[in-house]
C-alpha cells in the first residue's frame, strides 16, 4: 500500500474508520439515518469547510485541505444521488 502524504491523512484520517479500518464513520451514519439525512449532513460540511477555508490556519495548505474535504464530502452527496437512481 503506498505510504499517503500529510494532506491526504488530513483529509481523509483514519480515526473516521472503524476499528477494522472498512466501516467509515460517514458509512455508519448513512446506515442508521438513511440517504437523505446523510445527503443533508454532505451538504452542510462541505459548506463547513468552505466556510471556514482560509480562515481556520494561517497556511494556505489548510486552506487547501479544507477545500479538499470540501470537495469530499461534496462527492460522497453525489454518491448518494448516484446511487438513488440504480
Amino acid at each position: 500500500m503506498p505510504k499517503r502524504t500529510t494532506n491526504q491523512r488530513k483529509v481523509d484520517p483514519d480515526h473516521y474508520k472503524s476499528n477494522s479500518g472498512r466501516l467509515e464513520s460517514f458509512e455508519a451514519f448513512r446506515q442508521t439515518y438513511g440517504d437523505e439525512a446523510a445527503e443533508h449532513a454532505c451538504l452542510f460540511n462541505a459548506h463547513k469547510y468552505m466556510y471556514r477555508h482560509g480562515r481556520k490556519g494561517a497556511t494556505k495548505e489548510d486552506a487547501i485541505c479544507d477545500l479538499q474535504k470540501a470537495i469530499r464530502y461534496l462527492q460522497f452527496a453525489i454518491g448518494i444521488l448516484e446511487a438513488d437512481d440504480e
